[in-house]
């Protein structure tokens, strides 16, 4: 065999050898676009036909409101640098955004403003109203959905909230807006109704008790004068000590001038006449001295009881005074610390919808489904590498 031939076979042999791992790295390279096609292309293709020819548009309407209150009291420098110069009524701002997220408020948006009819307006597409083909018909599927299309952001640096409605119409997202705003100032009124009754129903509490007291030792009063049938003994007392005291003057006077008649005329028929009524006089001063001491039945046991009762009652008056001062001191505490809120710019109604965000949505499909392939693309890259080791 000559050089030529030689040269010819091994050419055709070595072309015959080349021809399968050619064929192997074409298929390969076909399989790899098929799945790029697959995992990536037509991902996004799916993602521009829905966000650009099918999606229904959302309107999206904002409100910013602040929950705010005076403090009871000023804090003091260190204080406020501690807080961080926030607001008081952070806290409150905090409860009033959970609120209108919450499903208190879907309940209520459902009874009064058709919440359901309002996701469900006719030619709005499959994917974005409610209720759809991928999620159930309970409550907590609805209010699942009701949380991705009512949001509330609280920006801490200077305190105000910012509500979010997305609906299917300008109208349906304005007026969900003010509806949720109207139900978190109601929210609002019922804290307060709260706060001011835990304020002043302690005070209330013991100022009624006092009064109650008060009631208690005036009945006992009313029956101690039914039992003595006198209303004061003291004051009942007065004319009887005024008549002893009369008596005694007189008694006095009688005994002055019967020393004069025995020092001067001692014979004097009026000497008689004035001891009998000395005798008179002692005996009406004993007895009068006998209905005032010396006894059960007298005035002094009686002045004493009613004095008691009396003493009790002013006591008490007094207590029931500063009960009621400071019921009064509690309620303007209470006053004070009512809060209220502060629409800073109200439910708007968009001109334009906000939602879907087409470019953005598709890119983001891009990227995600691009990033996939990548990261399937080494993980079977790493394992055939593996497996020829």
């Amino acid at each position: 065999m000559n050089r030529v031939s030689v040269g010819f076979e091994n050419d055709r042999m070595t072309g015959e050898n080349r021809s399968p791992g050619r064929m192997h790295q074409t298929m390969s390279w076909i399989r790899r676009r098929s799945v790029f096609l697959g995992v990536v292309i037509l991902p996004t293709v799916l993602a521009s036909g829905y966000y650009g020819l099918v999606a229904s548009p959302q309107y999206q309407s904002e409100a910013e409101f602040v929950v705010r209150g005076q403090p009871s009291q000023s804090p003091g420098v260190l204080a406020g640098l501690l807080s961080g110069g926030s607001s008081g009524g952070t806290e409150d701002t905090y409860v009033v955004q959970e609120y209108v997220t919450s499903r208190d408020a879907a309940q209520l948006l459902l009874r009064t403003q058709d919440l359901a009819r309002v996701f469900d307006r006719p030619g709005t597409d499959a994917l974005a109203r409610y209720p759809n083909f991928y999620s159930g018909l309970t409550f907590e599927h609805f209010y699942s959905y009701y949380q991705r299309h009512v949001k509330a952001e609280l920006d801490t640096t200077t305190g105000l909230s910012t509500l979010r409605v997305r609906t299917f119409r300008a109208d349906d997202s304005q007026r969900i807006a003010k509806a949720l705003i109207a139900a978190a100032e109601q929210l609002v009124n019922e804290m307060n109704e709260r706060q001011r009754e835990n304020t002043i129903s302690a005070s209330r509490k013991e100022r009624d008790l006092a009064i109650e007291r008060l009631r208690g030792v005036n009945s006992q009063i009313d029956s101690y004068r039914n039992d003595i049938a006198m209303l004061d003994p003291q004051r009942q007392s007065q004319p009887l000590l005024t008549d002893i005291a009369g008596l005694e003057t007189m008694k006095m006077a009688t005994r002055v001038q019967l020393e004069q008649l025995q020092h001067s005329t001692p014979d004097s028929p009026l000497i008689p006449v004035l001891k009998r009524r000395m005798a008179a006089f002692d005996q009406e001063i004993t007895h009068s001295s006998s209905r005032v001491t010396g006894g059960k039945d007298t005035f002094v046991p009686k002045i004493s009881g009613y004095e008691d009762l009396v003493f009790q009652r002013q006591l008490l008056e007094r207590e029931v005074s500063a009960a009621d001062a400071a019921l009064d001191a509690a309620r303007i505490q209470a006053d004070r610390q009512q809060l209220y809120l502060e629409e800073v710019t109200k439910p708007n109604r968009p001109d334009y919808a906000a939602y879907p965000r087409t470019f953005a949505n598709i890119a983001i499909v891009f990227a995600t489904m691009l990033a996939l392939y990548l990261m399937g693309a080494l993980l079977v890259a790493g394992a055939r590498e593996h497996k020829s080791v």
